[in-house]
């Protein structure tokens, strides 16, 4: 099986998991205030994988404190999105060659479902990956991003069996926002990045002022309601 097919094999997985597992949970009496911190923290987790992944591994914004770097890693690993090293390849193919026929996820070519399935096209030419592969922790959890995963599992089920569900959840919302984001910050099929909505924005920590960050992809804070890049990476820096 081809890893594109995997990356889809996981994303149905997760969203039948979430589409059975979160009705038995209530339906078996699973508590709401269980389960709104069960959100809000995957919420959490999702937004400060974003930030590992895309303002420090991608475009190196900031340098993050000892605890800081523990913290992010850890979060793109419970949060499933994928490998740090994957997604730093495939970001950077994207800012090379955006909304051309080169491009990983331009949703001028994929389109809205190809782009939700994972069906990104594989990078091409060269992408430089030195200073990447100069973070050494993050170069071991891309090495054993899925040891570290099912260990995650593991550990959330022994903490509460019903935390295995809700890991599915939080994966299934982060990767419909990060499609979300990747289709409508380059305005669909114009092909064209610009900032979405106010309330997406806000879930996504200030990632959606998409065009800002076309512009200038050093930029921290991308515009006045950029919570990631005002407010928590200058509790993560160094």
């Amino acid at each position: 099986m081809k890893y594109i097919d995997w990356v889809t094999l996981k994303i149905v997985v997760m969203f039948i998991i979430t589409v059975v597992g979160i009705p038995a949970y209530f339906i078996m009496g699973g508590s709401w205030q269980l389960a709104l911190i069960f959100t809000i923290a995957g919420h959490i987790t999702n937004n400060l994988a974003q930030i590992c992944y895309h303002r420090w591994l991608c475009h190196y914004q900031f340098e993050p404190s000892w605890i800081g770097r523990k913290i992010l890693l850890a979060s793109t690993v419970v949060s499933a999105v994928g490998p740090p090293g994957h997604n730093v390849v495939a970001h950077l193919n994207h800012h090379k060659y955006t909304d051309t026929e080169l491009d990983t996820h331009s949703p001028k070519d994929l389109g809205w479902w190809r782009m939700l399935l994972g069906r990104y096209r594989t990078p091409s030419g060269a992408i430089p990956m030195r200073r990447f592969l100069r973070q050494k922790d993050a170069v071991f959890t891309t090495k054993h991003y899925w040891k570290l995963y099912s260990g995650a599992v593991v550990l959330h089920a022994l903490i509460n069996p019903w935390l295995v569900v809700w890991m599915a959840f939080n994966f299934t919302h982060a990767w419909f926002f990060l499609t979300y984001l990747n289709y409508f910050g380059h305005d669909g099929k114009k092909a064209q990045p610009t900032t979405i909505d106010f309330v997406s924005n806000m879930i996504m920590w200030g990632e959606g002022y998409h065009d800002n960050h076309h512009d200038d992809v050093n930029r921290l804070v991308l515009g006045p309601w950029d919570i990631g890049g005002k407010y928590v990476v200058p509790l993560l820096r160094k």
